[in-house]
């Protein structure tokens, strides 16, 4: 997490941090459920296609429905699936439940593909774990792009259809 503040601090990016039970998955979401959150809260799916070794990080409004067979035609990707837990930590020196656009931050030689839903960059504000389930951090979604842009990322966008 303090890597991710540093991050935000040394490209100027105005975040507000929330700190927060942790947070695994959507059946976790009671625990902070009283909690008021500074922007739309982002859900982000490890994916990878078997047959071109290819892998992907989608990030998309929690309320989204992710239909991976859709998403997977607009990647003109082959039958996507979730990666597990050991090619997670090799790809983004991440455990479940932080999964995050923010992981570059702290995998920056990953050859992952960051695939971003259309819809986040319309909205005011995003929040997301800043590698680190028991926090969130929220900012101006454009600034995704400057992160990206800072290492060198593939990045794309998609749009996501429910």
């Amino acid at each position: 997490m303090e890597q991710v503040i540093q991050v935000f601090k040394d490209l100027n990016i105005e975040y507000k941090l929330i700190r927060h039970p942790a947070v695994f998955c959507r059946a976790d979401e009671d625990k902070v459920k009283d909690i008021k959150f500074d922007g739309v809260i982002c859900k982000n799916l490890f994916l990878k296609d078997k047959k071109d070794k290819m892998f992907y990080l989608v990030s998309l409004p929690a309320h989204k429905r992710a239909d991976l067979k859709k998403i997977s035609d607009g990647l003109q990707s082959h039958r996507l699936s979730f990666g597990n837990e050991e090619e997670l930590w090799e790809k983004l020196h991440i455990k479940p439940g932080s999964v995050s656009v923010l992981n570059v931050i702290g995998a920056p030689d990953t050859d992952v593909t960051f695939v971003l839903d259309k819809e986040l960059m319309e909205l005011e504000k995003v929040s997301f774990h800043p590698n680190d389930n028991t926090a969130s951090i929220s900012f101006a979604p454009e600034n995704i792009e400057k992160i990206m842009n800072n290492y060198n990322k593939t990045y794309m966008f998609l749009e996501v259809e429910e």
